[in-house]
């Protein structure tokens, strides 16, 4: 027995052993040998499982393990069951994390990527179906997506105009320094996208024609000058294009055009993962907005109104998205694709 400073050790070598542990390994230390000491400066069961804030009986099992495995027996042991029979399987998971790192998108789209390839092997049953909340827990443990706390959320008033083209919007971002042009209808959530060579005004203006070439009743924009009050060549497009009128966001409210910034988000965020933070090619740029622009409208399914953006806007969609997605992202590998009788 050997006391130090107030402290008692059974062993010497103990005293340096314990400077790399935790301050509860210390004090389960303390507490166990306590009660393990001479009768001068021994202290009760009852006193020592007071000292580690647990009960009596919680101490004797610390002893038995101190016994048994020495100071490593002192330490906190996982919780965690030997066996997780409803663990999302491994190759599940790992096509989720592959498709992440492929596209960038969130827990919603990669659900509808995944469990179509699942389907596709015969393999969507109730064990193999992964929820959009499954799919997120496995990114948060990949460290691909931040886990961030639970707030108490503002609620907005939700508002969608009734029919599609009842409203447009329209809003500039930028890319890598390349700027990038997008409009949404509001009824659909139907998206375009396109890439500028610059943002000069009758550049913006052209680019909302090719994007969206017939008319239309309302246009919602931000306050920027390529869509000013004062902006001839913008009045000019609205005299031609537009039915009803133009409406322009209050300022400090971004909340007013929330699904377009949603539509952007998602687009940049694919960017990023297929191009990087310093990419400016012109071509890859363009080829990855088609990419996404055909996926998002074709085959994401929008939560807050249950159908899929072109099948809202047109009546119908394209379900051939799904593979030219898997094709030209190289990703056949990872995911399953419907096999074409007499192909090949």
């Amino acid at each position: 027995m050997i006391i130090v400073q107030g402290e008692v050790y059974l062993e010497k070598w103990h005293i340096a052993l314990l400077k790399k542990e935790s301050e509860i390994v210390r004090r389960r230390y303390q507490a166990v040998v306590r009660t393990l000491v001479s009768d001068l400066i021994r202290i009760t069961r009852q006193e020592a499982a007071y000292m580690i804030g647990r009960s009596k009986r919680q101490l004797q099992r610390v002893l038995k393990r101190f016994r048994e495995e020495g100071i490593t027996g002192l330490r906190f042991r996982s919780k965690r069951p030997h066996n997780s029979p409803s663990k999302t399987p491994d190759y599940i998971e790992k096509k989720i994390v592959q498709v992440r790192n492929a596209t960038g998108f969130g827990s919603e789209q990669l659900v509808n990527i995944v469990n179509q390839s699942l389907n596709l092997e015969g393999r969507g049953g109730k064990q193999e179906h992964i929820s959009k909340t499954t799919a997120y827990n496995i990114l948060t443990r990949h460290q691909l997506v931040d886990a961030e706390k639970r707030l108490v959320r503002r609620e907005y008033q939700f508002f969608e105009w009734d029919n599609p083209d009842d409203l447009i919007q329209a809003d500039l971002t930028r890319f890598n320094g390349v700027p990038l042009l997008t409009m949404e209808d509001d009824h659909s959530r139907k998206g375009w996208a396109l890439r500028l060579k610059d943002e000069k005004d009758d550049t913006v203006v052209e680019g909302m024609k090719n994007l969206h070439d017939w008319n239309y009743a309302n246009l919602l924009t931000d306050n920027g000058s390529q869509f000013s009050r004062r902006n001839s060549i913008m009045k000019k497009y609205c005299d031609l294009y537009i039915t009803n009128k133009h409406i322009w966001t209050s300022v400090h409210h971004p909340q007013t055009m929330g699904k377009l910034s949603n539509f952007q988000k998602g687009l940049k965020r694919f960017l990023r993962h297929r191009l990087g933070n310093s990419s400016t090619d012109l071509l890859a740029i363009d080829e990855c907005i088609s990419i996404y622009v055909d996926w998002y409208n074709n085959g994401k399914k929008i939560s807050t109104t249950g159908y899929y953006p072109e099948e809202r806007y047109s009546g119908k969609r394209d379900t051939g998205c799904y593979i030219r997605l898997v094709k030209v992202l190289k990703l056949d590998r990872i995911l399953s694709i419907p096999v074409v009788v007499g192909e090949g």
